[in-house]
């Protein structure tokens, strides 16, 4: 692409020209399309992020009139592209880390809940208190215990890798949880 034709993508937008998408599409995806890629690795988001960006060129000339329309374009992918990266480990953290947390505050005292609090005070007696009760767990609740709060697996993923019902895995969960809560009383960790 030479700088006149540049220039004319970005006339044909101010004329509201809906032909250019596809012109540009035909000659920047290759270019934007490597922008994406950088930043986000589920080729589904790149292909949802190339339409986002012809639909961000569309909607920002006018008013806008770039004078490198290679550089402007590459912007608005990579923008686009960061946004969709921050949506995706923002849904990761949401879905599973707040469901995980509000399951553990069950036995973890909330004055607890903060890590600062457990190094500050008594993180060796809470962590001798978790040596202990993963010591004391049977085999199979100790596995679903482990990769659900510390690997963050999903109850149903977990119920499929080990060949039994979600209520099972549930059920152990629960039980486990009840278990960690009243040894940390016992041993006077949670007051």
């Amino acid at each position: 692409m030479t700088e006149t034709d540049d220039l004319k993508i970005v006339e044909q937008l101010f004329d509201r020209d809906e032909q250019v998408l596809g012109r540009i599409a035909e000659q920047y995806n290759g270019l934007y399309k490597k922008v994406l890629r950088q930043l986000l690795s589920d080729n589904e988001d790149v292909i949802e992020c190339e339409n986002d960006v012809l639909l961000a060129v569309w909607n920002s000339i006018p008013p806008n009139r770039p004078q490198n329309f290679r550089a402007y374009i590459c912007k608005l992918a990579r923008n686009i592209g960061i946004n969709r990266f921050k949506y995706n480990t923002r849904a990761k953290r949401g879905d599973g880390y707040t469901v995980i947390l509000d399951e553990l505050s069950e036995a973890i005292p909330d004055r607890m809940a903060g890590d600062s609090y457990i190094r500050r005070e008594n993180k060796q007696q809470f962590d001798a208190v978790i040596t202990k009760f993963l010591k004391e767990l049977d085999p199979e609740t100790r596995v679903f215990f482990v990769r659900r709060y510390y690997y963050l697996e999903t109850v149903s993923s977990l119920a499929k890798r080990y060949e039994v019902s979600e209520n099972k895995v549930a059920v152990r969960l629960f039980r486990a949880r009840k278990k960690l809560r009243k040894l940390l009383d016992e041993e006077g960790v949670a007051l």
